[in-house]
């Protein structure tokens, strides 16, 4: 079974003062919004630089509540595939505990061959522990045999 992906290992308190302090910029800066807007006097010094940097101020702000919400929405899409593939699985899984005479007489015949495949040193064609030279030349010699075998049947 596929684990569903989690949002936060935080807990409920820690999100809530992170939403808290979140709203809390946002509040500050719709509130240095109006101040801005109702200057009475020609700003200057740090009253410009704060304008200037404004706009800065408002993506902090914005993408302090849009980037997470973003990732929540990717990490619902991909738990809903994640379930998705865990029901599918499970069906799977109940299909092959229950088999049908048709799957069983399948299961069981893989089964038989799957105890008597085996794979012996004369039926390896390629093996690190010698020289690839050396195994090229024994390939060609079982390929030729191969052949004459092949020509006799």
């Amino acid at each position: 079974k596929e684990k569903k992906w989690q949002f936060s290992k935080t807990s409920t308190s820690e999100r809530a003062m992170v939403i808290g302090l979140g709203g809390l910029n946002l509040f500050g800066v719709i509130i240095l919004a109006t101040m801005l807007k109702n200057i009475a006097v020609t700003p200057s010094g740090f009253v410009t630089f704060v304008s200037d940097i404004f706009p800065l101020f408002q993506i902090y702000a914005g993408s302090f509540f849009a980037i997470p919400l973003i990732r929540w929405i990717l990490i619902c899409k991909t738990n809903a595939e994640i379930e998705k593939r865990n029901r599918a699985r499970e069906q799977c899984s109940l299909a092959l505990e229950l088999p049908d005479p048709s799957l069983r007489r399948k299961l069981l015949s893989a089964q038989d061959m799957a105890q008597r495949t085996f794979i012996g040193k004369d039926q390896i064609v390629y093996s690190t522990d010698r020289d690839l030279l050396k195994q090229d030349y024994e390939a060609r010699d079982w390929d030729q045999r191969f052949r004459e075998i092949k020509k006799t049947d």
